[in-house]
């Protein structure tokens, strides 16, 4: 059993690595895989917070923060992924 609350198809991660690609600040760009994973990771982090309502937004974002290691990228993931579909 998969315990992803969200899949994404392999085209929708190609999206939105275009996206990061064209707005990304930080310019230390990661490969694609390392991209999708990062995504997953992001949603796993963020997703109850920011769709559910459960829990503080702050420390979501500082989780994700910790994990990502770079506030820039941090936001350049968020600003990737509300771009491509409104996450907020």
């Amino acid at each position: 059993m998969n315990s992803k609350k969200v899949e994404f198809t392999e085209k929708e991660y190609r999206e939105m690595f275009q996206i990061f690609l064209i707005r990304a600040k930080y310019k230390s760009f990661p490969i694609f895989e390392e991209f999708k994973k990062n995504v997953d990771k992001f949603i796993e982090l963020t997703l109850d917070t920011y769709i559910s309502n459960i829990g503080s937004k702050d420390e979501a974002i500082k989780k994700w923060i910790d994990y990502i290691v770079s506030e820039e990228l941090a936001f350049d993931y968020f600003r990737t992924i509300d771009s491509w579909h409104a996450y907020t």
